[in-house]
């Protein structure tokens, strides 16, 4: 398992945050032009959902502390939920096929991600549904993705290049994939910037993009699910501003949606970092239950 240092940082989230500026520099700004297209009656749709983020998105939720508590839920997804098929390039580890979630997807082959919960709510609708999850641990929205101006950077085309080509997979198998929406898990980066202000203009403009990039293969609508970053850490310098700007725009925008995840209130999920073996173990992730408690309510707001 990666060490995490006393700032809650991994050494390889260090080096990748501070590398980035160097290397997106070049960037320009795209045009952004969506038209979603009408459903056909005739077709019978594949639904295809995203998964993008950063660590969080990714998984280092350790899935062994589930065995206890959740003994039906951690067999299926040991052996595999053949109902909700993935593919991923998650830090790296890259698979292509469209294979059963299961545990083990995560940062390391010990991690999980979101993709667990929200599994379990697709898995419940009366067909098979897939995944696609495209996430690096530590990314930032603003240097990585798509900045305040709307210009794209590097990662966003390298995770825009990998989900196309996975509906074009689909695609070219017979399938008739609909892009029904996206769970974004990430924030954290971006509330250690100087600007972390401007992280509602950058989401703005990332959603747009993807929707103008991918737009053949999304029909109707596109929901989008947000989370909050925690604010139970000293870790984020800005966390409550970089919330701040993503309810704002869940409040502005048609099936955009952000899950509190803090207990704000008593409709926001309360979701605790990683204390399962020590208190202070990991000051940047969540722990096993909290992340399966997020994902499925990612999963219930996709499905809206």
């Amino acid at each position: 398992m990666t060490k995490v240092y006393e700032n809650g940082y991994s050494m390889k989230f260090k080096v990748l945050l501070l590398l980035v500026p160097i290397v997106c520099l070049s960037s320009c700004k795209s045009k952004v032009d969506y038209h979603f297209k009408d459903l056909d009656p005739t077709i019978t749709y594949d639904d295809v959902y995203l998964i993008m983020g950063q660590s969080n998105a990714s998984g280092v939720s350790q899935y062994s502390y589930l065995a206890q508590d959740y003994i039906d839920l951690y067999e299926r997804y040991t052996q595999g939920n053949s109902k909700v098929l993935i593919s991923y390039d998650t830090d790296d580890r890259i698979q292509k096929k469209f294979v059963p979630t299961k545990f083990g997807f995560g940062y390391t082959e010990e991690f999980f991600g979101p993709e667990i919960g929200i599994a379990e709510e697709l898995s419940k609708l009366d067909k098979t549904s897939y995944i696609i999850k495209a996430s690096f641990g530590g990314s930032c929205l603003q240097t990585q993705y798509v900045d305040k101006d709307g210009h794209k950077k590097i990662l966003y085309n390298r995770f825009i290049d990998f989900i196309y080509g996975q509906l074009k997979t689909l695609k070219n198998r017979g399938k008739q994939p609909r892009l029904r929406g996206m769970f974004w898990m990430q924030g954290e980066s971006d509330s250690t910037l100087n600007d972390p202000g401007n992280y509602k203009a950058a989401e703005k403009h990332f959603v747009d993009h993807l929707k103008t990039d991918l737009n053949d293969y999304i029909y109707e609508y596109f929901n989008f699910v947000d989370a909050y970053i925690s604010n139970h850490t000293n870790v984020w310098l800005y966390p409550e501003v970089i919330n701040e700007c993503k309810q704002q725009l869940a409040d502005e925008n048609d099936h955009w949606y952000c899950i509190k995840t803090n207990g704000e209130d008593e409709e926001a999920l309360n979701l605790y970092l990683k204390l399962e073996m020590y208190e202070g173990d990991d000051a940047c992730h969540y722990d096993s239950k909290s992340m399966l408690l997020l994902g499925q309510t990612a999963g219930q707001y996709l499905l809206k």
